[in-house]
């Protein structure tokens, strides 16, 4: 996925650490293939349908085995646990199992997971047919966001959709029904993926930031490093993508729960969990057990998961604890902050068009005398290509769609 933020900071994180890198993707120009940290390039099927992408990659494997394996999306998290026997002979994979991974990939059985290891989550409903809505919509507070219960092979990828009002919910949810659709091997004895999950809808995109702990958890070995962000702005606005996130203090007591979280589901490897509601009461609505888009966010703060990746993977465990350590003990020195300026400048231009106040941003602003560090999500100095290919892209994508670039400045999610 070579395409992705998470993707391209992994692989700068590695390259700095001497770490030689094989980028793999259907694409040409997707960015992370023209780091300069990347020391090959191989074009593959693409990761959708996955039997014909893992048939190329095992292949692969088997020509020139050995290599470090790990997830940089839901899908392929999900397809290299089901097929971990297999890529295991040829590859240095490094997963959950994946009863495991299906259960965390599963909002059903992950909030339930969330509930025994004492963390929150906002009041959801998983209905099984239209006519549970009506008795969903007399039970909860409105705005409600009608969302995909797993992300996984999901045709739209879309994130959800806000509504306001019963008749907004039956229409979304017939939307959903109609257009939302999971590869059928996904739905093999899953047949209730096919309906959407319906979470009241707190403060996504409102006057509270949504918080944010990632980093790695290995239970198997007692390590366990994370960081706190707030997500500033997002697109769409109300249910959407990072763009933009502020370093923020690591909630000590949320943090051992999610590591009793990570321990009570197995799982090994990078991971970011997002909350929302306020400061005294969150509420998780998301875990993501993969590489993710503000990976570089933690890379910036001294602490390289996609490099304890290899280190886990490669068995080097002694190393592993000692940089784990080094990460614990990082402290910050300034205000920091993390954004995609390309994106920002858009997106802000595209809600003023719709008569729509951006959302506030504070790239390049000063605190007590001093100016405050942004981390860009994708340029880079040192690196500068797959900058130059990743803007080029996003400003193609908004030219070529300018309806629904203005819809989804409009309508927010």
């Amino acid at each position: 996925m070579a395409a992705y933020y998470g993707t391209l900071s992994a692989a700068r994180c590695l390259g700095n650490r001497g770490v030689p890198l094989i980028a793999v993707d259907a694409g040409r120009l997707s960015p992370t293939l023209w780091s300069r940290y990347v020391t090959r390039r191989e074009h593959c099927p693409p990761v959708r349908p996955t039997e014909r992408f893992i048939d190329w990659l095992l292949a692969m494997g088997h020509r020139d085995p050995g290599h470090v394996l790990y997830a940089t999306s839901d899908d392929l998290a999900w397809a290299f646990a089901e097929n971990e026997k297999d890529l295991k002979r040829c590859f240095r994979l490094l997963t959950p199992a994946f009863a495991d991974v299906a259960g965390i990939l599963d909002k059903g059985t992950l909030y339930e997971a969330c509930a025994a290891a004492g963390i929150r989550t906002p009041r959801t409903w998983f209905p099984t047919s239209e006519d549970d809505l009506e008795s969903i919509a007399r039970q909860a507070s409105f705005p409600l966001i009608v969302k995909p219960r797993t992300q996984v092979l999901l045709t739209t990828r879309r994130k959800g959709r806000v509504v306001a009002s019963l008749d907004e919910l039956r229409r979304a949810y017939v939307a959903f029904i109609d257009l939302d659709r999971h590869h059928p091997r996904l739905m093999e004895g899953r047949a209730f993926f096919a309906q959407p999950m319906i979470q009241e809808f707190c403060a996504e995109g409102g006057s509270e930031a949504i918080y944010s702990l990632s980093g790695f958890s290995d239970s198997r070995h007692g390590l366990f490093v994370c960081r706190a962000a707030l997500k500033l702005a997002q697109w769409p606005r109300r249910a959407g993508i990072g763009i933009h996130f502020a370093d923020a203090p690591v909630d000590e007591v949320l943090a051992q729960r999610v590591q009793r979280l990570c321990e009570a589901m197995r799982f090994v490897g990078v991971f970011e969990a997002e909350f929302v509601g306020s400061q005294t009461n969150p509420m998780l609505i998301d875990f993501n057990p993969r590489l993710f888009g503000q990976l570089g966010f933690d890379v910036a703060r001294a602490l390289d998961s996609p490099f304890f990746v290899y280190l886990a993977a490669t068995e080097q465990f002694s190393r592993l604890r000692a940089e784990v350590d080094a990460a614990r003990a990082w402290r910050p020195t300034g205000e920091i902050l993390f954004a995609n300026r390309t994106a920002m400048a858009w997106t802000r231009a595209a809600e003023r068009l719709v008569g729509r106040q951006p959302a506030p941003g504070a790239i390049g602003r000063v605190s007590n005398g001093h100016a405050v560090r942004t981390v860009d999500a994708v340029a880079d100095g040192r690196d500068w290509v797959p900058g130059v290919l990743d803007s080029m892209q996003q400003l193609a994508n908004v030219v070529g769609h300018p309806r629904s670039v203005l819809r989804a400045a409009k309508r927010g999610d």
